[in-house]
């Protein structure tokens, strides 16, 4: 880059340390400022409810270490930004501290929407936003009986389940008619509703509180806009966020409700960038803003705009500022996947507010506690609602992102029989797109197929002939994924109590915990037996899949080294390894040498060999056909290649290796 490049950051939550991370990654010798109000790293806000249910420690909460800053070698700036000069490029702090930048990142965030109401000041009334906050709610809690929540939207859902479950007499407060209804259609938002009732919680829809009542401070009810009179104790409000933007739209930066951006992150000023939670997004089938605030989004958006700040995008990347690629749409089909009163969910795309006659719905034969739909426009799915059953969501996702026009098995995308991820792989579709990748999309681009990491493992071949001896150990090891966050980076299978069954799932107790909402209770095992891994789904949800096939329920599969394993939406990949002693190198100096690999060829020296090495030691200068068997324990069989000699391979075994023609002068 020539000079060292100067990088502010304004706002440290989960889009500004992103940012951070990859500005630090792809240029060492930068110099990064954050500015924030909090000196502490962004917290990890998915699981604040989680820490009002009682079921995460606080110190859980935060997402990056409080060496942060030092381990990155950023300067953290506490203060509060009062303007930016945009002509002179330098940011006005509160103290008249200046900060010079070559490009601006503004992840500052937004605060919580609050009513307009009286009673607001109250002690026991407070919105859903920051660990202070939920602090505050969990220490008032022992002196609470009722609370009223009110919101439509996920927040205010989520509170009210936790505090439910915790005993707590819960009313919750909807203004409209539809829970969530930018995403849910009005089938899916009273399903959702009916598990709140089902659960005891009063819940009233186009209704909101008109005012909060006091008595020595204290709140004691609240008025409801009908009249009614609803005693409690405490008041949550979650009401949605409002993109603090005032400094930024008084420095002349073009904001609607939130920072107007374009496709690369990128402001109306070319070096200044948003991210996060502070920027305005436009559906691209409905022309609405919207201002998201969730997590994930945040992630990906932060990634687009550090690689444009570092001028890493090419010109036909679907991310760089400008792009007119049709492709740009599939970075913003962003996969949302959560819990709804205990109901599988997933969206993707467009869900719900069908801009004109272009749009079909498919909606999949009723069944007990599940809704599932997808919109197609003139044949090309555009959009999934999938509600208490997630199966083939990914697989949604991946015909949504690449525009794949689904008419000719429209009507059979919910059958039992019909698999969509199959359809997809026959027709040599690419894999949904859930990260940025500086690539972009096209040949170049390494799907998660290809994302395999070199390891210090067997090769197929050392598999094939020391399967699981006492010299191996076997990993499933966790394919990382900006969407999926799963703290353990791997587990040794064969060191678990030693235990001839391994167990897999979200709950306590499993021999392998992995705690995210795709994973059932108790998913899938793994057995250990006659030498082999068998791993058999155990009714779970989302199923288990192997190499993208999936498991049949109670079905067995079996392992074999590098099988890319998926647990609802967390990827694994099974590995063999050779136990390393001082006795036993990894590699045999001899198999090393016994085999010439040819350069420039698949045959490289980090190939996975499908031949052992005891066959190719047999092998002689002449050029010699080898026939694998899908059955590991199969004997290779072999067959030298002669000049002007061809061979017929067929499925007949009498065919099998018979000369069919000679032509001397071939």
């Amino acid at each position: 880059m020539g000079q060292q490049q100067s990088y502010v950051i304004i706002g440290n939550g989960i889009a500004g340390i992103t940012a951070a991370e990859i500005l630090r990654t792809e240029d060492a010798l930068c110099s990064i400022t954050i500015v924030a109000d909090d000196p502490l790293p962004a917290s990890y806000r998915p699981a604040l409810k989680d820490y009002l249910g009682g079921h995460l420690p606080e110190a859980k909460l935060w997402a990056r270490p409080n060496t942060f800053y030092q381990d990155q070698r950023i300067r953290f700036v506490p203060g509060h930004v009062l303007g930016i000069n945009t002509t002179q490029r330098f940011v006005q702090l509160h103290d008249n501290k200046r900060i010079s930048y070559d490009n601006l990142l503004l992840a500052n965030g937004a605060r919580p929407r609050s009513l307009s109401c009286p009673g607001l000041n109250l002690a026991g009334v407070s919105t859903l936003r920051t660990i202070a906050d939920y602090q505050e709610i969990l220490r008032r809690l022992s002196q609470v009986n009722h609370v009223v929540i009110s919101g439509s939207g996920t927040l205010a859902l989520e509170s009210a389940e936790t505090l439910r479950r915790r005993g707590y007499q819960v009313t919750h407060l909807l203004r409209g008619a539809t829970f969530w209804s930018e995403v849910l259609d009005p089938v899916a938002s009273d399903m959702v509703l009916q598990e709140e009732r089902r659960d005891g919680i009063d819940v009233r829809t186009e209704e909101e509180i008109a005012e909060i009542v006091g008595k020595n401070g204290q709140v004691v009810g609240v008025i409801t806009s009908r009249g009614e009179r609803i005693p409690c104790e405490m008041v949550l409000i979650a009401i949605g966020i409002e993109p603090l933007i005032d400094f930024i739209r008084a420095s002349g930066i073009v904001c609607g409700r939130g920072v107007k951006v374009d496709n690369g992150m990128r402001t109306h000023v070319s070096d200044i960038y948003a991210a996060g939670d502070v920027i305005e997004t436009t559906d691209e089938f409905t022309g609405r803003t919207r201002v998201l605030g969730q997590w994930f989004p945040a992630i990906q958006q932060a990634q687009i705009a550090a690689y444009n700040m570092l001028g890493l995008l090419s010109s036909d990347h679907p991310c760089f500022p400008g792009s007119r690629s049709t492709a740009r749409a599939a970075f913003t089909n962003y996969y949302n996947a959560t819990f709804l009163y205990g109901l599988d969910f997933v969206s993707v795309g467009l869900t719900t507010h069908l801009p004109s006659a272009d749009y079909q719905e498919i909606i999949a034969d009723p069944q007990p506690r599940s809704y599932r739909k997808v919109i197609l426009k003139n044949g090309i799915l555009v959009g999934a609602l999938l509600l208490g059953d997630r199966k083939q969501a990914l697989a949604f996702k991946r015909a949504i992102d690449h525009r794949v026009n689904l008419a000719p098995v429209a009507n059979q995308l919910f059958a039992a029989e019909f698999n969509l991820d199959t359809w997809l792989d026959q027709h040599n579709i690419s894999d949904a797109i859930l990260n940025v990748d500086k690539a972009g999309i096209g040949q170049e681009y390494l799907t998660g197929k290809d994302r395999a990491v070199d390891t210090p493992t067997l090769s197929s071949a050392e598999y094939t002939r020391a399967v699981l001896s006492n010299d191996v150990d076997t990993f499933l090891v966790t394919i990382p994924h900006p969407k999926v966050a799963i703290p353990v980076a791997e587990v040794q299978l064969n060191q678990i109590g030693q235990a001839n069954v391994v167990s897999i799932g979200r709950q306590a107790g499993v021999s392998f915990q992995l705690q995210h909402s795709s994973v059932s209770r108790l998913h899938a095992e793994i057995t250990y037996a006659d030498g082999v891994y068998l791993l058999r789904d155990r009714g779970s949800s989302n199923g288990t899949f192997v190499n993208g096939l999936p498991v049949a329920r109670d079905n067995v599969q079996m392992l074999r080294h590098h099988d890319r394993v998926r647990f609802g939406d967390v990827q694994v990949r099974f590995e063999v390894r050779p136990r390393p002693t001082s006795a036993r190198p990894l590699t045999s100096a001899t198999e090393q040498s016994s085999f010439l690999r040819v350069q420039e060829t698949g045959l490289h020296a980090n190939a996975s060999d499908i031949i052992p090495p005891a066959i190719l030691r047999t092998l002689s200068d002449t050029p010699t056909l080898v026939l694998v068997s899908e059955n590991l324990f199969v004997t290779p069989a072999c067959r030298d290649l002669q000049r002007a000699r061809w061979l017929l391979c067929a499925r007949s075994e009498q065919s099998l290796w018979s000369v069919c023609k000679q032509d001397e002068g071939e």
